[in-house]
């Protein structure tokens, strides 16, 4: 009650309270607006950091090249090793081809790879052939021939249920192989995603 008025509705006191209920109220609606916008900042940097992929490698295990001197073909075996560092993601290779070169001259079109998923962090041996006729300049050379096999394809993340866009992989594999029986090469390819 006022001392003015015996009316409590126009009392000082009552008009004063009605505007600092509005600011309190406007004031818990920033709050709650800002501490879940930084929530969900905060969470999606703790997620990143800690499910972002490495990039995997390859290594080629093992090539062979056999001539024949009947059909003046070359056949060419591969073995690669991919590595995922990742303990969390798994790898999705999709639309994988070899191509093979031998002294600067490609030896056939590119030969398919199985899809496949390489689970996390462990090793996947992938193993691919390809056949092509021998160029007119390796004709009866016993020399050592340079060979590149290339590796290319997409590359997909899957970390639970949730994968990751498409990215291009490749691999690129140097190897000095006889035209002979078998050579096991341990060289390190060069992979590139982007």
């Amino acid at each position: 009650m006022s001392l003015i008025t015996d009316d409590p509705g126009e009392s000082p006191r009552d008009c004063a309270t009605k505007h600092h209920h509005r600011r309190g109220r406007r004031r818990r609606v920033v709050i709650a607006v800002s501490s879940a916008t930084a929530s969900l900042v905060s969470l999606s940097i703790i997620l990143w950091l800690t499910l972002r992929p490495s990039s995997p490698t390859f290594s080629l295990l093992a090539a062979t090249v056999v001539s024949s001197n009947a059909t003046t073909t070359l056949i060419v075996d591969a073995a690669f090793v991919a590595h995922n560092p990742n303990a969390r993601a798994a790898a999705l290779y999709d639309r994988l081809q070899l191509h093979v070169q031998a002294a600067g001259i490609q030896l056939a079109a590119a030969s398919p790879i199985l899809p496949f998923q390489q689970s996390q962090g462990d090793v996947v041996i992938s193993a691919q052939a390809a056949a092509a006729a021998a160029a007119p300049a390796m004709e009866g050379t016993t020399a050592p021939l340079l060979l590149r096999l290339r590796v290319e394809g997409q590359l997909r993340w899957k970390v639970a249920a949730w994968v990751s866009a498409s990215h291009v992989i490749t691999a690129d594999c140097v190897a000095v192989v006889p035209l002979r029986a078998v050579v096991a090469q341990g060289s390190q390819c060069a992979t590139t995603l982007s």
